[in-house]
């Protein structure tokens, strides 16, 4: 019986690795998200700060920085790579959003009474603003 499930299990892990692959992740990441996010996080972190630590060294040495220097160019850099970064997505969650609400509002099926009523209520607006 063991080894008809075992055999069933390696003929969908051959057949499908992405998929196991992902639900495996998904299930460690769920019993395991409190130690192993912090982990991933701290990993990240120190990761950055080597690749910090060596720019600033070849800043220092390519171009006869000092240290505080080279920190400040970085720190800028990294700003602004940052903050283009930020816009552009910014913008395109903007642009994404815009686009499915139009798609959205096109899509609706508008009573007949809504079209008059809307355009009374622009011409009784524009009246009031005028008078």
């Amino acid at each position: 019986m063991q080894t008809q499930f075992f055999a069933y299990l390696c003929t969908i892990w051959c057949q499908n690795k992405k998929t196991v692959s992902f639900i495996v992740a998904l299930l460690i990441l769920l019993l395991f998200g409190d130690t192993l996010l912090p982990l991933i996080g701290h990993c990240l972190h120190l990761l950055i700060e080597v690749v910090e630590s060596v720019l600033e060294h070849f800043l220092e040495a390519a171009f006869g920085l000092s240290a505080r220097q080279a920190q400040l160019v970085l720190f800028y850099s990294a700003f602004a790579i940052a903050a283009y970064l930020s816009w552009y997505f910014a913008r395109k969650a903007y642009f994404t959003v815009r686009h499915l609400v139009q798609t959205h509002w096109r899509s609706i099926k508008t009573s007949p009474w809504f079209k008059p009523l809307l355009m009374f209520g622009a011409l009784g607006a524009t009246i009031y603003i005028f008078s």
